[in-house]
């Protein structure tokens, strides 16, 4: 729900490249526009990173093939909003940091 200003999405994106790719993850593509990109790791699971219009990051990861198997629910409560049964609202956290419309300094 953090908003990332335009002047720090690709030093967002560049944290995480680095960090993904600190762990043997294998950067596969990336946007024309530099706004999101895909990775693969060891064991098959590709992650795919990008930053939404407002400003928002979104993460989403697919696994490699598997066996169905039961998975019981959660037991504790969410520790923030429950929006799995709504529409996501726009991003509406401010960072001191990350939605600073300064670029980083280096």
């Amino acid at each position: 729900m953090t908003i990332i200003s335009t002047e720090r999405r690709g030093s967002f994106l560049g944290v995480l490249e680095r960090h993904w790719k600190s762990k043997g993850y294998k950067l596969v593509a990336t946007s024309q526009n530099g706004l999101a990109a895909n990775f693969k790791t060891q064991d098959g699971f590709q992650l795919e990173v990008l930053i939404g219009t407002t400003g928002q990051a979104h993460v989403s990861v697919t696994t490699p093939c598997v066996e169905k198997s039961e998975v019981t629910p959660p037991t504790s409560t969410p520790n923030g909003p429950d929006y799995s049964k709504q529409k996501l609202p726009a991003p509406n956290v401010k960072s001191t940091f990350w939605s600073n419309d300064a670029p980083p300094s280096t």
